[in-house]
């Protein structure tokens, strides 16, 4: 065996650690820290960014016919949650769930407010209507919002949600809908604060609420 085999591997591992202290130079200097994660604030149910995010300027239109725009999301936590009304589970579970857990919100912090809003991904068959319906019988007093495609687009990538349609058949109506399934967190001052990310329990969402509107959050 030559010298420079014997000293191969010894060559290999000085590479190495060459390429990995660049590499941290690189993303330190160029890409900024790497995030750690106690940056966020991990609360029973809830994920707190490290900063509130202000929101886009959106402009939707409710089930009872006015406009609703950032301005109305202030002055209270406010639980945004997006789907439609022909959602076979993921909504219906999420929504009762709401219901559960906003009752008792108010129950122990009455001093507070708590809204809920159901912001729909599917235009062309939601109506007013059909939002007021679904959503009222969860609730009447939680909020429904729908507009046409780019409207509603905003807000959805203002909050980085998804959604997509799925095609179930040849019908123009033939299709479902996949979307993402946190609720997102509004805080008085109108901006976004954290998300609730799935499964969802009524339990910790109240807990969360709770002490976040009493300014008792770990």
């Amino acid at each position: 065996m030559s010298m420079f085999e014997r000293r191969l591997p010894y060559f290999i591992i000085a590479l190495a650690i060459v390429a990995g202290m660049a590499g941290f130079w690189v993303s330190k200097n160029l890409y900024g820290p790497v995030p750690r994660g106690d940056e966020f604030r991990q609360l029973r149910g809830t994920l707190l960014y490290p900063a509130a995010r202000r929101l886009p300027a959106f402009s939707l239109t409710s089930s009872l016919g006015t406009t609703v725009d950032p301005a109305q999301w202030t002055g209270g936590w406010r639980l945004v949650f997006f789907g439609f009304t022909a959602c076979p589970d993921v909504c219906p579970t999420t929504l009762g769930t709401l219901k559960v857990a906003i009752a008792r919100a108010r129950e122990q912090a009455p001093q507070a407010r708590f809204d809920v809003s159901f912001v729909s991904v599917d235009p062309e068959r939601d109506t007013l209507d059909k939002l007021a319906a679904y959503v009222g019988f969860f609730s009447p007093d939680f909020e429904s919002l729908t507009g046409d495609k780019a409207a509603i687009d905003v807000l959805v990538r203002g909050l980085s949600a998804i959604y997509e349609k799925v095609p179930t058949g040849d019908g123009p109506f033939d299709y479902t809908i996949d979307h993402t399934a946190s609720i997102f967190v509004i805080g008085p001052t109108g901006e976004l604060v954290g998300l609730m990310r799935p499964p969802h329990d009524a339990q910790k969402i109240t807990a969360d609420l709770v002490d976040l509107a009493r300014g008792t959050a770990p």
